[in-house]
Formats: C-alpha cells, structure tokens, sequence
C-alpha cells in the first residue's frame, strides 16, 4: 500500500520514484498526520513539468487534486462485503472519471486499505481497448552507428536487453496493450532482421523496406494505402515504459497532428558556469549546477494525413517532419514522462549494461 501513498512535503522528483513502482500511475497525498488530502497522478505532474518555472525539486502540494472518490467507515476496519456495497454506488462516477483506485478511509481521514477499480472491472464496465485499431510503425531500418562495434555486425533492432532484444520487447510491449498491426520499416540487414524474428515465432510483423536510408521520418511515407488511423511511430532502440493508452487519450483531446513522448532529464555540469554581460564583466557564477530538458525519446503519435505530406523519394529527419507541421499550422503536443521509465538501448554508454 505504501507505493501508493507520498506525503504532501515530498518533490515531483519523490513523485515519480513512487510513481515507477505504481502501475495505477496514481499517489494519494497525506500530511504530516497521515490523513488524506488529495491524489495526484502521472499526468497531473505532466502538465506540472509542461509550466515555466516548475522543476524536479518543486513541491507537489501544489498539484495534488482536492476532489477525489473515497469509501467511508467509521469503524477501524471494513469488510469486502461492505466495500462490494459501497462501490456499486460509485461505479457510473468511476466509469465517467477513469477512476483506478480508491481509497478507504475512517473518520479521522486516515487510510484503511486501497480498493483497485480493475479488481472490480466485470462488475463495473466493460472498458473497450482504445488501441485495437491504432497501428504502430517500428523505425528498424538505421545503422545504428552510435553502437558500432556491435552494429558492424548484427543490426541494432537485435541489441539485448534483458532475456530478449530490443525489437521484441517493444514488439511485445505493444501486444500487451491490444495492438495487433505492426509494421516495421527496415533497411540495414534486413535479411538478418527477418529471419531472426521468423525463427523466434515472433508473427504478423508487416515489412516494409527503405530502398536506401530515408532518415528517422522518411519511411512514415511508406505506409501510404497502408494505414487509415493515427498510428504510432517508435524508434527500435527506445524502451518505455508508459501507459500507451493515456497517451492516446492525452494525444486525441488535444487533437494534435503530432504527440511526442519526452522524458524530463536532468544534466549535471561538472563546471562552474558563468553569466556575462556584453562587456565580458561577471555578472553570476554557479558552481556545478543542475540543468532539466524535456528529451524526446523516439515515441510518437500521429494523425494519418501526415503519411500524406512525406515523399517517399527524399530523406527526412524527424526534426524537419516536425517544422513543416508546425510552419503549416499543425499542432504538434509533448507528453512528458520521468526519465526512469525511458532506456535508450542505442547509446554507448549503456552498451554495458544491455550486454
């Protein structure tokens, strides 16, 4: 029970430790008394990060929600038969409000015991799988030349990471959240690529083949016929771990043309850094600070008229795909998430740890 509850003292930072070990992607906040005050959740801190001036450090008191679902008693205990009668009362609100858990409290408002709505599920709705019609395109066609003394030789979708490869990791991470259409572009050992997930049985991966390098967009192009929904894009060397529904829903209230997925990272400079004013005089000098960036990291969301607006015959980088959306009047949104639920596979630094 204690993954899922932080006092109201704690940092964003403290919130997203806490966060990383809840798959409710939910806290309930208490004061220095133990009694409730509030919730907050993975994107009541997204929409923190997203504000100026809002950094790791920030208290999340701030941000906690004052309104929330609870269960009452006022005994010091409550029976399952007693909880069963008291959430059916709750379960049109729950459904309305994607409720995951609720607490049980005494009168002192003072948690009892943590109710997991999902425990519930047959009785209270039947939640259609929001991604069942949602294709993903894996990025699998790149050199990966960031790793390669292991590249040289086996194609960076094939990196291990823990009892499998990247590839099927986030193959199998898709699956897990009802996708079934997956599409992958490849260029470099392609031969190599499919035969190796043919002999793992790892099935109904669709191909599609870059005739030459097409950059980290250029392929989006290829699945012109293909695709007819907004569909994912992520790169095979980016391990998340993210609820995709969420994104999906934060992506389609927003009505972006793109969502990109960007972990908070924080940077530590081993120097002493300086302001100067145009003259060269020191105005301040921070002693080995601490600098936050919202990364992204290769996970993205898209509505399927931008496969319209990329021609197959030239190389396009994300980053140029982006500018042209945006100088077209696109809305292009960032989901942030915590850089404890983000591994690039593809990086030289962590070559040691995946192998």
């Amino acid at each position: 029970m204690q993954d899922y509850i932080v006092e109201s003292k704690k940092t964003i930072r403290d919130c997203l430790f806490k966060l990383e070990k809840n798959k409710q992607k939910c806290l309930i906040v208490v004061n220095t008394s133990k009694k409730i005050i509030g919730t907050v959740t993975d994107g009541d801190i997204r929409r923190a990060l997203l504000k100026k001036n809002v950094s790791l450090e920030t208290k999340i008191i701030n941000y906690v929600a004052k309104k929330f679902f609870s269960i009452k008693t006022n005994s010091s205990s409550i029976s399952n038969i007693e909880i069963n009668k008291k959430i059916k009362n709750l379960i049109e609100d729950i459904k309305d409000d994607h409720i995951d858990i609720i607490p049980v409290i005494n009168s002192n408002n003072q948690i009892l015991k943590i109710i997991f709505t999902k425990d519930f599920k047959k009785n209270i709705y039947n939640k259609s799988n929001l991604l069942a019609e949602t294709p993903v395109l894996i990025m699998a066609g790149g050199r990966g030349s960031r790793l390669k003394q292991f590249t040289n030789y086996f194609p960076k979708p094939l990196v291990p990471f823990k009892d499998t490869t990247a590839v099927e990791y986030i193959i199998n991470n898709f699956k897990n959240f009802g996708i079934k259409e997956i599409f992958m572009s490849v260029h470099y050992k392609k031969n190599l690529i499919k035969s190796y997930l043919r002999e793992n049985k790892v099935k109904n991966i669709n191909f599609i083949e870059e005739k030459q390098p097409m950059g980290t967009a250029g392929a989006i192009g290829l699945l012109k016929g293909k695709v007819q929904n907004d569909f994912f894009l992520v790169n095979c060397d980016s391990i998340l771990s993210i609820n995709l529904e969420k994104f999906y829903e934060f992506h389609k209230k927003n009505n972006f043309q793109i969502t990109l997925v960007a972990a908070s990272k924080n940077f530590k400079i081993s120097y002493g850094t300086c302001k100067i004013n145009k003259n060269g005089q020191l105005k301040q000098i921070n002693e080995k600070p601490n600098l936050n960036y919202l990364v992204s990291v290769g996970l993205y969301l898209m509505k399927p008229e931008i496969i319209k607006k990329i021609s197959v015959k030239n190389v396009l980088g994300m980053d140029d795909l982006i500018k042209k959306v945006k100088k077209k009047g696109g809305k292009i949104g960032v989901f942030p998430i915590s850089e404890n639920d983000w591994f690039d596979t593809g990086t030289k630094e962590n070559e040691t740890i995946i192998l």
